[in-house]
């Protein structure tokens, strides 16, 4: 049985929303004097326990680790039951809590579970079954919202007038009618309140045709008095195989749910599925010191709360290197000095009340080289789970996209990622947009979204932990991390109130800035120059070396002028004074620069430093989001990257593009994981001379008039003209039309070269014949760097 923790009785815990006070000091919402007891769950039920079976009394952000809740924000703990609290008081409708250590294989099944009205109004509560793709990865079928759409599901759901229903959730063209699906009904249906006391259960039998009966019964709690029965024949095996979840809908109704049990020979136990308390890492290693973020889910925090760094003995036990609190953001910062780097270690992760995630830090690499992996601009679906959205193809080769099929749902990433991993990479770089505000569900449009964000963040770091808990990784934060569509920080100001995000500074608060920065970034090896810019907001730029490789990290966004060019009273600035990197990051830089061009030295951006985009008709464009403006600013900085003997990597543009600046260096901005917003490189014939061997390569000087020579690009496999006229936008999310994928930079320190290789997300490169995006792999010595 799980076992719950107490909150001390004079305690006033609000849970409908969590403070921005306490969440950014890492909802420490305390016991008081009481003692840390141990954590709501730390282990899956078993085979003989009820799942949703806490204390009374137990309140927590956390469900525990059998869920996932759809939203964060819109689920707690409650007096020990789990509780939907969406404060839309319009819209609360299909928010899921999925079930992951259970799964349906088709087969008879039965469920049952104790419910009640939370907030009185027009809705329903219960199952959702039958969620994801046959054979589809669990974390895909985990992820379900509002919204109907394929692989959606069934809901077998309680309603506020006191029926029980089945209802349709697979519908990708009428996503919110929830039609109700026919029926045999009995019982006397009285209509649902706030203190009632409800037993829901749900019983699947396999017929001898090899179909399912439906048996669905509300009863009440204590007398087994018949509420309600709803019986349904003829449902596929596949109709019901897959995920489950528990569901609250309403216009206004919300709900409650404690003691779920299941059983069944249809029934599959998953207890490696558990997640958490301890969702994932990320770390460095420089210089000999090791840094690493140990992310906990989001839950209520006890004041000795930290997590210890344990490494393995050798004697089948764990040593304690070090600890840290658990702080803003459920993140623990943990270092350790002295960093033996010449052998791997592996590591346990030990929460001070229970739980553990491990992995190993490998060895640092030698002379010989290393390869690098990048990543950027990994969204977690293309059509929102939460609202509607369109679903007919309107282009010739275009594929459909069912709401919650692998097309649309690209979190795990698993192809991506089995692919990546099968190249070893060296080190990841995460170079910007790890998710995005709008996606998978709508944007938290409060200055401080601290949940909305770690929903968000958590499916990335849930797909991907499985390498960073084993490979080095940095992390750059973009736009999106922030919530902004476009990001020109100047220096950290805050972004006039009802202003336009070109005119400069950051939308949201500063404490929640900094939370996302010690989320992702904490782990980075330490800034050269960690003074805060404006607002106090923190910077992480800075140098290294690594396994013999120089390596800096830049932040373009936070010191960049405003893109409309103005200052605060609408003067234009000078072109000599708009910044780019400023005056600290170009610093940095002239360091790098001093030091010449020895060792291999990579420079790691978010954004391409040119504009290497064109229009429907082909002519060049000046957009001042990337780094090709401002143009003086620009080339100060390439210039040192050039001194440096550097090649710079990138992401962000959703555009694969390998191009020489003719003022300063290589530069590779690798393909995006998974995107929505096109970008096309089709220049007319007269803007592209001296051609390369590829299509769209040559000599081209963009928009601001910086000149370059693009040595490889990969559009999108429909060209812009036909792609606008059809839609008259960029969104595109059928990932078999365009080039979309993870880079590598491998580095031959023997033989004294890069290789720069673009690699699709689902070619398997062991394969037979497999090979990068066309016009790679790129070859360049250390001398023509």
């Amino acid at each position: 049985m799980l076992s719950g923790y107490l909150l001390a009785d004079h305690q006033n815990v609000e849970f409908g929303r969590v403070s921005r006070r306490d969440f950014l000091r890492g909802a420490a919402i305390v016991a008081g004097a009481a003692t840390a007891g141990p954590l709501l769950s730390v282990r899956a039920a078993g085979a003989e326990d009820a799942l949703a079976v806490a204390a009374a009394g137990t309140d927590d952000i956390w469900l525990g680790p059998d869920f996932w809740a759809n939203r964060l924000q819109d689920w707690v703990l409650r007096n020990g039951q789990i509780t939907c609290v969406a404060t839309d008081s319009t819209n609360r409708r299909g928010r899921t809590a999925s079930v992951l250590t259970r799964s349906l294989t088709g087969g008879r099944f039965n469920f049952k579970i104790r419910m009640g009205t939370e907030v009185q109004g027009t809705g329903f509560s219960g199952f959702l079954i039958g969620t994801g793709e046959a054979g589809t990865d669990y974390r895909r079928a985990a992820l379900v919202g509002a919204a109907s759409g394929s692989a959606g599901g069934l809901f077998c759901v309680y309603g506020s007038d006191g029926r029980v229903v089945f209802r349709e959730h697979t519908d990708d063209l009428d996503q919110f009618t929830y039609a109700e699906i026919p029926a045999t009904s009995t019982g006397p249906a009285p209509p649902r309140f706030k203190d009632e006391q409800v037993e829901l259960s749900l019983d699947g039998r396999r017929t001898p045709g090899g179909t399912l009966t439906l048996t669905l019964k509300a009863v009440h709690a204590t007398t087994k008095a018949l509420l309600s029965q709803a019986v349904v024949t003829g449902r596929s095996a596949a109709s019901v195989a897959g995920g489950f979840a528990l569901v609250s809908s309403g216009s206004t109704a919300t709900y409650w749910f404690k003691n779920l049990r299941t059983g069944g020979a249809g029934v599959r136990l998953n207890p490696e599925r558990a997640l958490g308390p301890i969702m994932g890492s990320l770390f460095s290693v420089a210089n000999g010191t090791l840094k690493m973020t140990a992310q906990v889910m989001p839950m209520l925090l006890q004041p000795n709360d930290s997590v210890s760094l344990q490494l393995a003995d050798g004697f089948g036990g764990w040593t304690t290197r070090t600890s840290a609190p658990v702080g803003p953001g459920f993140a623990a910062a943990l270092r350790a000095t002295n960093w033996n780097g010449t052998t791997s270690q592996p590591y346990r992760l030990l929460h001070s009340r229970g739980g553990t995630f491990e992995g190993t830090i490998p060895a640092e690499p030698g002379s010989a080289g290393m390869t690098i992996a990048s990543l950027s601009c990994t969204k977690a679906t293309h059509r929102a789970v939460d609202t509607a959205t369109r679903y007919t193809p309107l282009v010739p080769g275009e594929q459909a996209l069912g709401l919650y099929t692998s097309k649309n749902v690209y979190f795990p990433f698993e192809k991506l990622i089995g692919n990546m991993k099968a190249q070893a990479p060296d080190l990841l770089l995460a170079m910007g947009d790890q998710y995005y505000e709008h996606n998978p569900t709508q944007k938290d449009e409060s200055t401080a979204p601290e949940l909305d964000f770690l929903y968000k963040y958590l499916l990335w770091l849930w797909s991907f932990r499985d390498i960073t808990r084993n490979t080095p990784c940095l992390v750059l934060v973009d736009d999106h991390d922030v919530f902004q569509g476009n990001l020109f920080g100047e220096g950290g100001k805050p972004l006039q109130a009802g202003g336009k995000v070109n005119q400069g500074g950051y939308l949201n608060d500063p404490e929640f800035i900094n939370t996302v920065q010690r989320v992702q970034c904490g782990h980075n090896p330490d800034p050269v120059d960690p003074a805060p810019v404006a607002q106090g907001i923190t910077v992480y730029f800075t140098r290294f070396t690594y396994g013999g490789v120089r390596l800096a990290l830049l932040e373009d966004r936070k010191f960049k002028s405003g893109g409309d060019g103005l200052d605060d009273a609408g003067n234009p600035i000078p072109e000599a004074d708009l910044q780019l990197l400023g005056p600290r990051q170009e610093a940095m830089l002239a360091d790098l620069a001093a030091e010449g061009s020895g060792p291999p030295t990579v420079v790691v951006s978010q954004t391409m430093y040119a504009c290497v985009q064109t229009s429907t008709s082909g002519r060049k464009l000046a957009v001042r989001d990337p780094a090709g403006w401002p143009p003086m600013a620009r080339a100060r900085a390439l210039a040192s990257m050039a001194a440096a003997g550097a090649v710079l990597l990138s992401g962000d543009t959703h555009l694969p593009a390998l191009v020489r600046h003719a003022d300063g260096p290589i530069q590779f901005s690798g393909p995006a994981g998974a995107a929505t917003f096109v970008r096309w490189f089709e220049p007319m014939a007269s803007l592209l001379t001296n051609p390369g061997p590829t299509p769209y390569t040559g000599d081209f000087t963009d928009g601001f008039g910086n000149p370059l020579r693009v040595l490889a690009v990969a559009n999108m496999h429909v060209d812009q003209a036909t792609w606008v006229a059809a839609y008259d936008n960029h969104d595109c999310g059928d990932q078999d039309l365009k080039e979309e994928g993870y880079g590598l930079l491998r580095i031959d320190g023997g033989r004294r070269r890069y290789t720069f290789e673009s690699w699709r997300w689902d070619v398997d490169p062991t394969a037979a014949g497999a090979a990068p995006m066309p016009g790679w792999p790129y070859v360049l010595s250390f001398d023509d760097a």
